[in-house]
């Protein structure tokens, strides 16, 4: 019996640089990478994104990508590269941008595409868009054999009437180590960890924790970003500010915390990476009925949310996990179990089935002929 030959399949995507903060895109498609040069059925090859930034304008940042987008087009469209699939994983914003070229490269040379998109805003950015931009996006970008979009709220805006298995839920998963030492009966130390920006609501989080009783805290920890720094910011005597994790790394600032506050009002917010992590960690979380977050934090169930831009709310919430330990240890539990089954490693193994369906519905006539005229 022949041995079943390797699916070749170009990965695309911003490979996080040893040097550079890593964002949350950068870490989902690292971990989604790792699996899939781990799986033997596939033979992965990977198209970088990432450009530098720091430090080069606009300008040359255009540039830069645009040379990365033309190398990436070479290479799907030159005549003696074979791929069996593409995976493209982007930005909203990127896909926009540079989704219809992708596509039309794959169609160019009959290779199936599957589009990953990060972050929560794909809809927003679709309706902030040109008529153009827009029209190009429904017609072309969006019609690629798979999309995988990040929530549920998404994959409603935006499925096919006459293809319901086009357009796919993929959560935002993570692998967080498991922390099986004995946890605290009591919610005493609270914890913000992500980039330091006003529609984070970092300002409400710090005016909250003037309000904890004596022996509990409020710690933010995470980089300046955009412009704004907590200088001259009163942080009270119940909140300290660290700008990087300690030698631990994430790993520690979780162990050695009972709460994750997480108050953001940001206009874009997705299914936060930051959330599962702690919930992985054994966390609770405190956040906000904003945008996809309550599709991921459940009230009463794995944490509390409340209403944005809230301070006393929010300085409620904390207060009530505080005085109430039964609710505590309940809601840790129950941010436990949601914590699992995000876990990437569930999650892996079915986007290898979806590549391997790809490849074999594109090798099928019928499934040929009707994709070819979308």
């Amino acid at each position: 019996m022949a041995e079943r030959r390797q699916k070749r399949v170009l990965v695309i995507g911003p490979v996080p640089a040893d040097e550079e903060f890593v964002s949350g895109i950068q870490l989902s498609f690292a971990s989604m990478l790792e699996a899939l040069l781990r799986e033997p059925s596939l033979e992965v090859v990977v198209h970088d994104l990432s450009v530098t930034r720091e430090g080069r304008s606009p300008l040359r940042q255009s540039i830069d990508e645009a040379r990365v987008f033309a190398s990436l087009v070479g290479r799907i469209t030159t005549p003696w590269s074979r791929f069996d699939a593409v995976l493209f994983n982007t930005s909203a914003g990127g896909l926009l941008r540079s989704g219809g070229i992708v596509r039309s490269a794959c169609k160019a040379r009959g290779v199936p595409l599957m589009v990953r998109v990060f972050g929560g805003d794909l809809d927003l950015l679709a309706d902030e868009a040109s008529e153009r931009t827009r029209q190009t996006f429904e017609r072309s970008t969006l019609m690629a054999d798979r999309v995988l979009l990040q929530t549920h709220s998404l994959c409603e805006r935006f499925k096919s009437s006459d293809d319901c298995r086009r357009v796919r839920w993929w959560p935002t998963t993570r692998n967080a180590t498991r922390f099986n030492g004995a946890r605290p009966d009591q919610a005493r130390r609270f914890l913000y960890l992500g980039p330091i920006r006003p529609e984070k609501g970092i300002l409400e989080a710090v005016e909250a924790s003037k309000r904890l009783p004596d022996g509990a805290s409020l710690t933010l920890v995470g980089p300046h970003h955009g412009g704004f720094t907590m200088d001259g910011v009163d942080l009270g005597d119940r909140c300290q500010f660290l700008e990087a994790p300690p030698e631990g790394g994430v790993e520690e600032v979780l162990r050695n915390h009972d709460v994750l506050v997480f108050p953001s009002y940001h206009k874009r917010e997705g299914m936060p990476g930051v959330i599962l992590e702690a919930m992985q960690s054994g966390l609770p979380v405190i956040s906000t009925r904003w945008r996809a977050i309550p599709e991921l934090v459940e009230d009463g169930d794995n944490g509390v949310l409340v209403a944005p831009r809230c301070p006393n709310g929010l300085g409620a919430a904390m207060r009530r996990l505080i005085e109430t330990p039964t609710l505590f240890r309940r809601l840790r539990e129950g941010a436990r179990i949601t914590g699992e089954r995000f876990r990437s490693v569930h999650w892996e193994p079915k986007l290898v089935r979806w590549i391997h369906e790809l490849v074999e519905e594109r090798s099928s006539p019928m499934q040929g002929d009707r994709r070819s005229a979308s």
